[in-house]
C-alpha cells in the first residue's frame, strides 16, 4: 500500500462504480435497476481503504480456490467437496456495510473475473478433481452485453463461496488469532522491519510455491495503480527466501497421498 497513490486509488474506485451500472438498459426490470444502483451508491460512499480491502479480498478468494483445488486434488481430493470461509469480523455485533457489500457482490464479481482469468486446472491423472466437480460443476445461461445468451459450463460460485461465509470475532476464534499473528509477521517482513532470514523461512514453510515464467514464487503481489516501481531489493530478497522454503504445488512421489 505504501507504493500506491491516493488519486490512483480513487480513480480505480470510480471506474468500478461506473462499471457496475454501465450495462443497465430500459429492458432491465426496475427492481433490478434499483438494486444495482443501491450497490453503486454504497460503493461510492465507501472509504478508499475499505474499497481496496474489498478488491484484495475478491482476488484472494479466487486465488485460494484455485490453489486449494490444485494442491488437494493431488493429496486429499475429498476435501474439495466442502469449502467453509471464516472472515475476521470488523464489528462482532453486526455485519458492517462494507462486509455486506462485499458478500453480496462477491458472486457477480467472481463470475466477471473468471471470464478474464478462468480457473486453472491440470489435465493429468495425478490431479483428481472429481469431488470438486461433483459438488460445484453446473451449467447456466450466461448473459452478455450486445450478443445473445449462451449455455456455459462452470463452477457454482454461490455454492463454493457465498453460501458458506461466516463473520466471527477473532477474540473467540483461536484460528483467526493465529492467522492474525502470522499476517502481522508477514507484513513486517515485506516492509523490511524484520530482516531475520529465519522468519522468512518459517513463514515460507506455510506457503504453497508455484512456478511462473521459470521463477518459483509463493506470494502474489497486486497493484491497483502501478504505484512506485523502484526500491524492490529487500522485498525481492524476502520473497525469494520464502519461496525457497515453500511447499511445492506438485506432489512429491515420496509424499503420502
Amino acid at each position: 500500500m505504501a507504493r500506491e497513490n491516493d488519486e490512483g486509488l480513487k480513480n480505480h474506485k470510480h471506474e468500478q462504480c461506473e462499471r457496475i451500472t454501465r450495462y443497465l438498459t430500459p429492458e432491465h426490470h426496475k427492481n433490478l435497476v434499483a438494486q444495482i444502483w443501491a450497490l453503486r451508491r454504497t460503493l461510492e460512499a465507501m472509504p478508499v481503504q475499505l474499497y481496496v480491502q474489498s478488491v484484495l479480498m475478491n482476488e484472494l478468494t479466487a486465488i485460494v480456490v484455485e490453489l486449494t483445488a490444485m494442491y488437494f486434488s493431488q493429496r486429499r481430493p475429498r476435501e474439495l467437496g466442502n469449502f467453509r470461509w471464516t472472515i475476521d469480523a470488523k464489528d462482532p455485533r453486526r455485519i458492517t456495510t462494507q462486509e455486506k457489500w462485499w458478500r453480496d457482490t462477491l458472486g457477480p464479481l467472481q463470475e466477471s473475473r473468471s471470464s478474464r482469468k478462468p480457473l486453472w486446472r491440470v489435465n493429468d491423472h495425478q490431479f483428481n478433481y472429481s469431488f470438486f466437480d461433483k459438488a460445484y460443476e453446473f451449467e447456466k445461461m450466461k448473459w452478455y452485453p450486445g450478443r445473445p445468451r449462451e449455455l456455459v459450463k462452470g463452477y457454482d460460485i454461490r455454492k463454493i463461496i457465498s453460501d458458506h461465509i461466516s463473520f466471527k470475532d477473532s477474540r473467540s476464534d483461536i484460528l483467526l488469532q493465529s492467522v492474525d499473528i502470522l499476517t502481522n509477521f508477514l507484513r513486517r517482513l515485506l516492509m523490511g522491519r524484520i530482516s531475520d532470514p529465519a522468519v522468512a523461512h518459517i513463514l515460507g514453510r506455510l506457503q504453497i510455491c508455484r512456478r511462473r515464467d521459470n521463477v518459483y514464487q509463493s506470494i502474489e503481489l497486486l497493484a491497483l495503480t502501478g504505484g512506485d516501481q523502484t526500491g524492490y531489493g529487500n522485498l525481492t530478497k524476502s520473497l525469494k527466501q520464502m519461496s525457497l522454503a515453500g511447499r511445492s504445488m506438485i506432489r512429491n512421489r515420496r509424499e503420502r497421498p
